[in-house]
């Protein structure tokens, strides 16, 4: 989804320059992958806040992310001064990632530094809380969305539901994993919640980039309530499902996420300096792009592994 969605991005960016119906299909791709960020964030969160509380494992997953971190930065300031011919301002460290794409992993740094905090939050077990955590996330989403949608700033935002939209997302993966079999919603609800939700980021979207006449993104943003409501009712439909037997593509696909994502973007940086994309279709080339993207990422990724493990073997 992340990469199909960072595929969209490229295409919908070239508007108004890029014909319609390529915008049209970009959107489409949009609204349906943009669920991506928040289902991350989700999954983490139901994974790791049913752990007990263990301050030495959760030091050692900190530091792991942090050294991911400094590794990846210091890889694409090299990259991108030799093959983009870009500098970095490192005075922008703390402020803006090297790149947009490894926003999440200064994100992903902070909660895993407060996730004790996080496991003392639900380890209480109290279902009355955890839906009032539940639905004071959702209302203030709702109203921070109405607040940006009419261009009004609140400067003194609401302690941890307010300040870190994502630090929501996390505990409420942990909320309806959690209480799945509590939760007494009909399957067919958030199927239709997410088709509307989707509906409604797209054609605000639309309207809005066609009277501007260049593409808006304020409404794909995954503060939107669409955007955070959408990922809850697929995250929630994901939970209700039968577990799937082994697959091994999947678990070799999933071994290499991390390593997938990071690595996608040096590949999007080759296509995006050699190919005008407001001459290259939307409809063939979400395909291609994709596959292309996919099947480099996980290549290089499966050789990097293979040579880490050679290295450890080796040592």
């Amino acid at each position: 989804m992340v990469v199909l969605g960072h595929i969209s991005n490229w295409y919908m960016r070239e508007y108004p320059k890029l014909p319609m119906d390529s915008y049209i299909c970009a959107l489409l791709f949009n609204g349906l992958c943009r669920i991506s960020v928040p289902l991350f964030f989700m999954i983490s969160g139901a994974l790791i806040l049913e752990q007990p509380t263990d301050y030495k494992k959760n030091n050692k997953r900190t530091v792991n992310i942090l050294i991911k971190t400094v590794v990846w930065t210091i890889v694409f300031i090299v990259w991108d001064f030799f093959y983009l011919g870009q500098r970095y301002n490192f005075r922008e460290i703390f402020a803006t990632p090297v790149r947009v794409h490894f926003w999440f992993l200064f994100v992903m740094f902070g909660i895993y530094i407060t996730i004790p905090l996080w496991q003392k939050l639900v380890s209480g077990d109290s279902k009355k809380l955890m839906k009032y955590f539940s639905v004071l996330f959702i209302a203030v989403m709702t109203v921070s969305f109405v607040l940006k949608m009419l261009k009004m700033h609140a400067t003194y935002e609401i302690p941890l539901i307010g300040s870190s939209v994502y630090a929501g997302y996390f505990i409420m993966g942990y909320v309806i994993r959690h209480y799945i079999d509590e939760i007494k919603i009909k399957k067919w609800i958030p199927a239709v919640v997410w088709v509307l939700c989707v509906t409604a980021t797209n054609l605000l979207t639309l309207f809005s980039s066609l009277k501007s006449r260049a593409h808006v993104e304020s409404y794909s943003d995954f503060r939107s309530v669409f955007i955070g409501v959408a990922a809850m009712s697929v995250f929630y439909l994901c939970m209700k499902m039968k577990e799937p037997k082994g697959n091994k593509w999947i678990s070799s696909i999933s071994y290499h996420s991390f390593n997938i994502y990071m690595m996608h973007v040096f590949f999007l940086d080759i296509v995006q300096e050699n190919i005008d994309i407001t001459k290259f279709s939307a409809w063939l080339g979400f395909p291609v792009f994709f596959v292309f993207l996919m099947s480099f990422s996980f290549a290089f990724s499966w050789l990097f592994e293979k040579a880490k493990g050679k290295c450890k073997s080796f040592f």
